[in-house]
C-alpha cells in the first residue's frame, strides 16, 4: 500500500491518543469504508479488509483471536499507526499470517490455545490473554509511511 498525499493530510488532522476508538476517523481519512468486524475495521475501495492498530510503542495482541482465524482471514491486512502524543508518525503494514509468524506462534501453538479456551474454567467466565508485540517487532514489518520532520 502507498499512502497518498491526501491520506497523509487527512491523517495529520486526527489525534489518535487515548483508549480505543478512532477507527471511523482513520477509515474516513484513508478513504475506506468503516466496518466494525471481529478481524477488521475497514474495507478499502478495492475491497481489501484492514485491521487498524494504534500505538505509541508496543501493541497487545489476543492470541486466542489469532488462533481462531481461518486460512483466508489470515490474509487480512493490518496497519500499525504509530503515534507520538496522538500524532501519527509512522505506518507499518502486514497481515495476520505474517503477524502470527513474527510472534513465533506455530500451528500447534494456535491449536493448543484453541483447546485451552474450551476448558470449563475459561468458558464460564470472560477470560482474555494478551501477548506483547514490541515496537522492535512492529518496525520489522513494511514501513509504508513516515512523517517528515
Amino acid at each position: 500500500m502507498i499512502i497518498t498525499k491526501q491520506q497523509e493530510e487527512n491523517l495529520a488532522e486526527i489525534d489518535v491518543s487515548g483508549k480505543g476508538g478512532k477507527d471511523a476517523e482513520i477509515a474516513m481519512a484513508m478513504g475506506f469504508q468503516r466496518k466494525s468486524e471481529k478481524y477488521y475495521d475497514a474495507i478499502d475501495p478495492s475491497g481489501n479488509k484492514w485491521e487498524f492498530k494504534k500505538q505509541r510503542r508496543q501493541q497487545w495482541i489476543d492470541p486466542y483471536k489469532l488462533a481462531q482465524l481461518t486460512k483466508q482471514e489470515k490474509n487480512i491486512g493490518i496497519l500499525f499507526f504509530m503515534h507520538k502524543d496522538g500524532e501519527i508518525i509512522e505506518i507499518y503494514e502486514t497481515n495476520y499470517k505474517e503477524l502470527i509468524k513474527a510472534m513465533g506462534y506455530t500451528a500447534r501453538d494456535l491449536y493448543s490455545i484453541r483447546r485451552l479456551y474450551k476448558k470449563k474454567c475459561l468458558t464460564e467466565r470472560p477470560t482474555q490473554m494478551k501477548s506483547e508485540l514490541k515496537y522492535s517487532e512492529i518496525s520489522k514489518f513494511t514501513k509504508i509511511w513516515e512523517k517528515n520532520v
